[in-house]
């Protein structure tokens, strides 16, 4: 006489591993969709609130890169360090070298400074080229602020983007 094996037994594993693996790849899509998994974002240059004077002015996020743009911006930095290295136009260590000094002393003048004392200032700091982000009350003071900081030490370059209000025009 023969004798089945139980089906229950034999058929319950593999609907369980079925519901388990369907589990997992909802949880995946999930989070997926959710935008739980998020691409790292790598912060290259200096970046610091300089003053915070100005109620209503709305932060300035640092410059943030994904994984793959800041691969490109690295490998286009090294084409530019060694091109002024040969040239001799730029300090042994490159040309970002002083860059997270520079913005440490251009923030501290600005927060020393009672003219800026009212603004609402980021800066981030590339190759020694400032820029500046923020809101300030008048043209007047904005032209004060870019002249300020261009008179700073190592600084070689400003780019205003800043803003007169907290919801004014960025064009000079």
């Amino acid at each position: 006489m023969l004798v089945a094996a139980p089906l229950a037994r034999t058929s319950r594993a593999p609907r369980r591993h079925a519901a388990a693996a369907f589990a997992l790849a909802a949880c995946a899509v999930f989070r997926v969709a959710s935008g739980a998994i998020a691409e790292e974002m790598v912060q290259l240059d200096p970046f610091a609130q300089a003053t915070g004077g100005y109620p209503g002015c709305a932060a300035t996020p640092p410059p943030l890169l994904t994984l793959a743009q800041s691969r490109v911006v690295a490998h286009e930095r090294a084409e530019r360090g060694t091109r002024c290295a040969m040239e001799g136009t730029c300090e042994p260590g490159g040309a970002y070298r002083r860059d997270g000094e520079v913005n440490a002393n251009v923030r501290a003048a600005l927060a020393a400074n009672k003219t800026f004392a009212n603004t609402s200032l980021w800066l981030t700091t590339t190759r020694k080229w400032v820029t500046l982000s923020g809101c300030v009350h008048t043209q007047g003071q904005r032209r004060a602020l870019v002249k300020f900081v261009q008179a700073q030490p190592m600084v070689e370059r400003v780019f205003d983007e800043t803003r007169v209000g907290t919801m004014g025009t960025t064009l000079r």
